[in-house]
């Protein structure tokens, strides 16, 4: 059995541990590992020097409430410091167990009928079990965020698209298409030919043809529904913008069959 979530949370955001979390994080390298883990993202949080894990800004409390749907009996900020109900100056302490004070500087009479217990305050486990889980979605707030930005700087740069086009099936055929040309990071350009089919009586080649068809570029051939392409480095696309998929035969003839599946011109 592992600490609850809520516990792990507040553990991490400094929280003392009971006697049991303590003998149980000594004997559970899970839980402890999970502490460690919410404990970096809480500090790095802090070193920011304009995010308090401990004491999130009201509005993300308020967006919890709203998010959540929960009612106005809890709609306070949990971690708010409060005044003490035991403080008799305090507004928030009940009527009984407020001091009366008259200008004179007397001491008010006490008053008759039996004796009224001051309010018990919540001991620390029923005040974690309250808290406990606006602190865990603090924590997996930062977890969640920090874990964002990790991955979108470790994604690679993305392409950027210089032309493209739908491929239009040709007479006996009903397959559909699509061609892009990405500039890549390095500077090459790629051609990405996706078909809904991959289907032919022998084995489908791309090709780059020229506006009247009378010179083309072989780049390849295309095993399933999806090929990619380098273009090569001198080759003036605008030149060469109609983009084909042939079906060829097992003949050993490296020229066009004449037999075309797809075919579109780039928009350059």
């Amino acid at each position: 059995m592992h600490l609850h979530d809520d516990a792990l949370a507040l553990l991490a955001l400094g929280e003392e541990p009971t006697a049991e979390e303590a003998a149980h994080l000594e004997a559970c390298d899970r839980c402890r590992a999970e502490v460690t883990s919410y404990g970096r993202v809480v500090r790095a949080a802090r070193s920011t020097g304009t995010i308090d894990a401990s004491v999130p800004p009201p509005q993300v409390w308020e967006n919890i409430h709203s998010s959540l749907g929960l009612g106005p009996d809890v709609r306070r900020n949990p971690l708010e410091e409060t005044p003490s109900a035991a403080d008799p100056t305090s507004p928030a302490a009940p009527s009984s167990t407020r001091a009366v004070r008259n200008t004179a500087g007397k001491h008010p009479e006490t008053p008759a009928g039996p004796p009224v217990e001051a309010p018990v305050s919540l001991d620390g486990k029923r005040r974690r079990r309250s808290t406990g889980w606006l602190a865990a979605a603090a924590v997996a707030a930062l977890i969640a965020g920090a874990a964002t930005w990790g991955v979108v700087r470790s994604l690679p740069p993305q392409p950027e698209v210089l032309a493209s086009t739908a491929l239009q099936p040709l007479p006996s055929y009903s397959d559909e298409g699509t061609a892009t040309v990405d500039q890549l990071p390095d500077g090459e350009r790629e051609l990405v030919v996706t078909a809904s089919s991959s289907q032919a009586e022998g084995y489908r080649e791309v090709w780059l043809i020229s506006p009247d068809i009378t010179s083309m570029v072989s780049l390849g051939t295309m095993d399933g529904r999806e090929a990619r392409f380098r273009i090569p480095a001198g080759l003036d696309l605008s030149a060469y913008p109609i983009v084909d998929i042939s079906d060829e035969p097992l003949d050993g003839n490296p020229e066009h069959s004449g037999n075309s599946i797809l075919r579109g011109q780039l928009q350059l």
